[in-house]
This record gives C-alpha cells, sequence and structure tokens, in this order.
C-alpha cells in the first residue's frame, strides 16, 4: 500500500519526540474556548429563491445539456427542477471523486482518515505559533500598546495623557469658575473631541493593511485541532499510541470542515510574501525567544522543524550574514506564516472542501457567511484613548484644585506672614494612616479662617462693618444689632480659635491626653477608640466654629447686598458718601462693594479647603 505524507512523517519521530507533540496537542485542548469569535454562519436560502436559481439556470443550459435534463426527468419521474437538482448533486460527487479520490466513502457517509492526516500535516505547521498568537490576544493591553505607538510614529502633536489635552493652569480656571470635577470632565471631553477630528483616517488605513495578515491567518493557528483528530479516534494519551487515524462519520465533524474551510479561506486572503508591521514582528520575536529559552532544553519536535528552517549557527550562510538575532527570529516566523500558507493553498487545491460541504448538506445552493475582520482601528484607538483620558481626570482634579487652592491662598495674603498654628498642626514622626487612625480635619481651613480673620476681618472689614452701623444704619436700629451680633460671632470665634491652638499645648490637660493617646497608640490598642473619640471631639468643635463664621459672613453679605440693591434716596446718599479708610478714599458704595467681594472670595477659598480636608473630590 502506498505510504501517505501522514505515515512516513509519523514514523520519522522519536518517542520524545511524540511525547512533546501530545504536549502541543493538550494545549488546543486547552485553550479558552472563547478565543475564537464566532465567524462561520449558515446563510438560509429560501425555497424561493432556489426555485429562481434553478429556474434561471435551466434556462441557460445549451441544447445537449437539456437534452439531458428531459431524458433524466423522464426516466426519474420527477419535475425538470428536481431532476436538475439530481443532476447538481452528482456532479458535486463526480468533482470529489476526481479532486481526491478516498477523501470520503459516499455509501457510508464518511470521512477517511486521509482528509485527517491531510490536516495533521497543516498542524505540525502551526503548532509552533500557537502560544504566540494566543498569547498576543490574551493579553488585551499588549495590541492597544501596539497600535498606540503605530500611531505616535505617525501623527505629531499626539495626545498620550490629560496634560497634552488640558494643562494646569487651564484645568485651575475651570475649576475655579464652576468648582465641580464634572466642569473639568465635560471640558476634558471637549478637547478630546476637537483633537481626534484633527487625526487623519488614512493613517488608520495604513495600519490596518499592516496588521491584518494577523487576523486572517488567527483562525488557522488557534483551530481547535485536538478536538477535531479525536472525531478520527485519534488518542495521544494511550501508552501504545501511533499517529493513525480512522474514518469518522461526516455530520460529526462537518462543523469542523467548515471552520477548516474558513480558517484557509482566511489564509488564502493574504498578499504574499506575508508581512506584517516591524513593531508587532518586535512583539513576536521577544515571545519566540521566550518561547526558545523555554525548550532549548527538552528535544521537541519544534526542535527538529527549527533544524530544517532555522540557519544552522555554523552554516556559512549565516557567516556571511549580517542578520541581527532578531533579524534571524524574525525571518523565522515570517517563514513559519510562508509554510502555513502554503501548505493552505495545497489543501485548497486537494481537498474540494466546498463541494463536500454542499453535497453532506444536502443542498447545491447551502451559503456560509463569513465575517472578515474589517478592524476600525480609529475608533478602537480613540476609545481606548478616551478611556485612559477620563481615568486620569480624578488626579487631574485633585492636583488642579490643589494648586488652585495654594496659589490663590497665596495671591490672597500676598505680603502677609501667614501664621500657623504652633500645637493644632500635623505631628511627624508617626504613621497613622498605618495603623488605620484619623487626624485632625479642618487644620488647613482653620488656620486660613483665623488668618483672614487677622489681616482682613480685623483690619479693614471690622471698621467698615461699625461706619456702617453710624452711617447709612443709624436710623436702622434691627439691622444694625443684626450686624453688631453677627461682628461679636466672628469676635467669639477669634478667641476661640487661639483657646483651641493653646488647648493642645502640652501646658493644657487636652494637650497631655492628646500627647499620651498619640504615643500610646503605638504600644497599646486600647488607646485607640479613646483617641478616635478625642479627634471627633475636637473635629466637632472646630467645625462649629468655621461653621458660626460663615454664617455670620454670610449675613454681612446679604445685608450690604440689599443696601446696595436699595431704592431709597436716603440709603443712596449716604453711599455716596467719600470716606478715609486705612488711607483709602472712596464712596462707602464702593468700599461695600469690596467688602462684599473680598468674603465672597474668601468663602469660595474655605469652601475648596473644606472639600479637600473632606476627601470630596466631586
Amino acid at each position: 500500500m502506498k505510504r501517505t505524507i501522514f505515515d512516513e512523517m509519523a514514523t520519522s519521530i522519536s518517542e520524545k519526540e511524540r511525547r512533546d507533540l501530545v504536549k502541543k496537542i493538550n494545549r488546543n485542548m486547552n485553550l479558552n474556548d472563547t478565543r475564537i469569535e464566532e465567524t462561520i454562519y449558515h446563510v438560509e436560502v429560501s425555497k424561493e429563491d432556489k426555485d429562481k436559481y434553478i429556474k434561471e439556470e435551466i434556462l441557460k443550459l445549451g441544447f445537449f445539456e437539456r437534452l439531458i435534463l428531459k431524458i433524466r426527468k423522464f426516466l426519474s419521474g420527477k419535475t425538470e427542477e428536481a431532476a436538475y437538482t439530481d443532476q447538481k448533486m452528482t456532479k458535486l460527487k463526480k468533482t470529489i471523486l476526481k479532486k481526491s479520490p478516498g477523501i470520503t466513502h459516499f455509501d457510508t457517509r464518511t470521512v477517511t482518515k486521509l482528509f485527517a492526516e491531510t490536516v495533521y500535516v497543516l498542524f505540525l505547521k502551526t503548532s509552533s505559533l500557537v502560544d504566540l498568537f494566543e498569547e498576543f490576544w490574551k493579553k488585551g493591553d499588549t495590541f492597544q500598546k501596539i497600535l498606540t505607538e503605530l500611531v505616535e510614529s505617525r501623527f505629531p502633536g499626539i495626545v498620550k495623557t490629560i496634560d497634552d489635552l488640558l494643562n494646569d493652569e487651564d484645568a485651575e480656571k475651570v475649576i475655579f469658575e464652576k468648582e465641580t470635577k464634572m466642569a473639568l470632565k465635560e471640558e476634558v471631553i471637549k478637547r478630546f473631541n476637537n483633537y481626534t477630528k484633527k487625526v487623519s483616517d488614512s493613517i488608520f488605513y495604513d495600519i490596518e493593511e499592516e496588521i491584518l495578515p494577523l487576523y486572517y491567518f488567527r483562525p488557522i493557528i488557534v483551530f481547535p485541532y485536538y478536538e477535531f483528530f479525536k472525531i478520527f479516534g485519534f488518542n495521544p494519551y494511550s501508552e501504545n499510541a501511533i499517529y493513525s487515524f480512522k474514518s469518522a462519520p461526516v455530520f460529526t465533524c462537518m462543523e469542523y470542515i467548515e471552520k477548516i474551510y474558513y480558517a484557509i479561506y482566511m489564509v488564502l486572503k493574504v498578499a504574499q510574501p506575508v508581512k506584517i508591521n516591524p513593531l508587532l514582528g518586535k512583539h513576536f520575536y521577544k515571545n519566540i525567544e521566550e518561547e526558545k529559552i523555554e525548550t532549548e532544553n527538552r528535544d521537541s519536535i519544534q526542535d527538529m522543524e527549527n533544524k530544517e528552517e532555522v540557519p544552522n549557527e555554523n552554516s556559512s550562510a549565516e557567516k556571511n550574514s549580517n542578520d541581527t538575532e532578531e533579524d534571524k527570529t524574525l525571518k523565522w516566523f515570517y517563514k513559519k506564516l510562508e509554510d502555513i500558507y502554503e501548505e493552505s493553498k495545497k489543501i485548497n487545491k486537494k481537498i474540494p472542501l466546498v463541494e463536500i460541504i454542499k453535497y453532506y448538506r444536502n443542498d447545491y445552493y447551502y451559503k456560509l457567511a463569513f465575517y472578515i475582520p474589517k478592524l476600525r482601528f480609529k475608533e478602537l484607538y480613540f476609545a481606548n484613548l478616551k478611556i485612559q483620558v477620563l481615568e486620569q481626570v480624578n488626579d487631574k482634579y485633585i492636583k488642579a484644585r490643589n494648586l488652585m487652592i495654594e496659589r490663590n491662598i497665596d495671591k490672597f495674603f500676598k505680603g502677609k506672614t501667614f501664621v500657623r498654628f504652633f500645637h493644632f498642626r500635623t505631628y511627624t514622626g508617626f504613621d497613622y494612616e498605618k495603623i488605620g487612625v484619623g487626624y485632625f480635619t479642618n487644620i488647613r481651613s482653620m488656620e486660613l479662617l483665623f488668618n483672614y480673620l487677622v489681616y482682613y476681618y480685623n483690619e479693614s472689614i471690622r471698621n467698615i462693618i461699625d461706619l456702617s452701623t453710624r452711617t447709612v444704619l443709624a436710623q436702622d436700629k434691627i439691622t444694625s444689632t443684626n450686624l453688631m451680633m453677627q461682628i461679636s460671632t466672628i469676635d467669639d470665634a477669634y478667641v476661640k480659635i487661639q483657646d483651641f491652638d493653646k488647648s493642645l499645648s502640652p501646658d493644657m490637660e487636652d494637650g497631655k491626653l492628646f500627647l499620651r493617646l498619640r504615643y500610646g497608640l503605638a504600644n497599646d490598642n486600647a488607646y485607640l477608640k479613646m483617641y478616635k473619640t478625642f479627634i471627633l471631639q475636637k473635629n466637632k468643635v472646630s467645625d462649629d466654629i468655621i461653621q458660626r463664621c460663615i454664617e455670620a459672613f454670610d449675613n454681612i453679605i446679604r445685608t450690604y447686598s440689599e443696601l446696595l440693591n436699595s431704592t431709597q434716596f436716603e440709603v443712596k446718599n449716604s453711599l455716596a458718601a467719600h470716606y478715609n479708610i486705612d488711607g483709602k478714599t472712596k464712596s462707602f458704595r464702593d468700599f461695600l462693594v469690596d467688602t462684599v467681594d473680598n468674603i465672597r472670595y474668601f468663602k469660595s477659598l474655605l469652601a475648596q479647603v473644606k472639600k479637600v480636608e473632606q476627601g470630596d473630590i466631586k
């Protein structure tokens, strides 16, 4: 009996090579079932359409063909259409027998081992690339990183991070005006959309052409060869396993035959010589090198293939070559793809896959629809980039808000020495976060309020309030009394803030307790509850002081706003009067406008500081 290619290969490999091949088959078996998209589906052709096709084809028949059809119709007793369908199916059968005799047994409706052996040769060509292809698609970020590199290499002024769209200064302006993270996010999206319109579609079309071969080769490389061979009785785990197959029921393997047809169809769409973008080649180069390191101490079939396909280090050809190790490995990779291409072409020529599928589906007009990858790289690239940029909004907001606060505080208190608390402060030398305990919440906001009272309220605003009660509000006792109450509240807060700081001094009872609790936390968990209670109490006191001042300032703003908007002649006349306050001479209306603006600006700063202290990132 004539020996097949498969028989020759089966007898030529050693036991160790066989075991290595078993491992490769096993890897195919264990690949994630979701690794390949559903790319093949049957297109239902209606009876009406089939009848239409048949009638059109009959009309196109020549004289002798029509004569034969009439004889068939007469002998079979069938309709002309049914006789013509039988004729088409007979033609399919003859084509199969002529193109690949012995590939199938029509009487038993089986596919012979010749089919499995042919696919097995293809498997040997693809086995060394399975891990590389799977690794490429399993790591979701690998492809995106390569795509990003490709785009960045071809488009100047590329956006990589949120900073490329919105600098810190612009971010500060947005936050200061609208005070929300959502406003910042909306600005980023607006600038991102404007940016995407500037990037030419042609960049992505070119990239697609350089990447498509990987998509076209993927179905054939990650084809479920193990499951297919198993249908033909192949058991690589048997101790006495011999690489032989037996015939298999055609309907059991029909799904795989259709997938093989699709896989080969995809490979043959690639133009020769097979080339991919160098960046992708470098990715595979690295993985190939890792594969070589893993297998260098094992005798395997891959080693045997490498000996045949990769130039030997001692060969004269290599000695005369200037190729780097990377170049050599990439050539090895490209040669593997070329080998797969050539083997696919052989199978396509040798096995009438379309005819076998149609014949055993008993439908000459049976159609398969294939999903051909349409790589929308522009949408993919920008969708991923947008996600990355928006993920950075939170950090950008926090950074810009903190910078804005510090810059505006420095601007607001320019020329003034900012007063720091002696005792109500952050103490170094102990990691409170490490042991999971909180700390004073309002240190920064209390300092800001105290400095405002020292440099603005005490030096200027209080004098303006006093003057207003003696002039424009002299006849309005209710409003005047209300303002005096606000003064009292703020004056009281000024004293309480200083007392609050002093209370934490080591000379004071609270200070002694705080010191004991701080150092006790490191050694005794019993102090934990007492410490938390102490912190909560102090936070409550400081919150109350700040809130009372805010309410007092709100009352002052409301009172002066009503005065400035008043239509009464007496009020307007009083506001038009000029005074000299703190060396400045202008109308009292201007003094009140400046006061209201000053308090509002301070309140905005204080609100931002409070958000930071409370961890509010909205």
